[in-house]
């Protein structure tokens, strides 16, 4: 019982540092003058700056947050949002969700997201096998200057 106690302790005490540390990262970020302005411009619309947060929530592992910023970026039709929250999912193992963003990435011509869909359809991740669909989803990404799409259509 005492040990059952002791681990119960510190995952609460790890939950409460882990709490205070996405808030000390939070008010950094937010109070670095040049994350101010991108966090006014991502407001405005501005979907690369959205995509900048994200990324540095993303480098210090906050990817709640920086999933935020990215389905941000990703909503105002920025590809490399999509990308980025695509892959976030696909890591998470929401792989349903990330079929669907890839695909809104894809059909805008994000060679990196036609890639990944590819490989969805190859390994059957959040949509039915199919190898053929696989295929077409690498030429269209090395049509689009995908050298690693290119090097997958040659070893099909």
């Amino acid at each position: 019982m005492k040990r059952v106690l002791v681990f119960l302790g510190l995952v609460l005490t790890f939950a409460l540092s882990q709490n205070q540390n996405d808030k000390e990262l939070e008010k950094m970020i937010f109070e670095n003058p040049k994350f101010l302005s991108y966090d006014e411009n991502c407001t405005k619309g501005d979907s690369w700056a959205c995509s900048e947060i994200g990324m540095t929530f993303y480098k210090y592992q906050n990817n709640e947050k920086a999933l935020e910023y990215f389905t941000k970026a990703c909503d105002i039709e920025f590809c490399v949002g999509c990308e980025l929250k695509g892959f976030l999912l696909v890591q998470k193992g929401e792989f349903e969700e990330a079929f669907e963003t890839f695909t809104k990435a894809c059909d805008n011509n994000s060679s990196y997201s036609c890639v990944n869909l590819a490989k969805m359809y190859d390994l059957g991740y959040g949509v039915e096998q199919n190898t053929t669909i696989a295929t077409e989803l690498y030429m269209k990404a090395c049509k689009l200057g995908d050298m690693g799409a290119c090097q997958m259509l040659n070893v099909r």
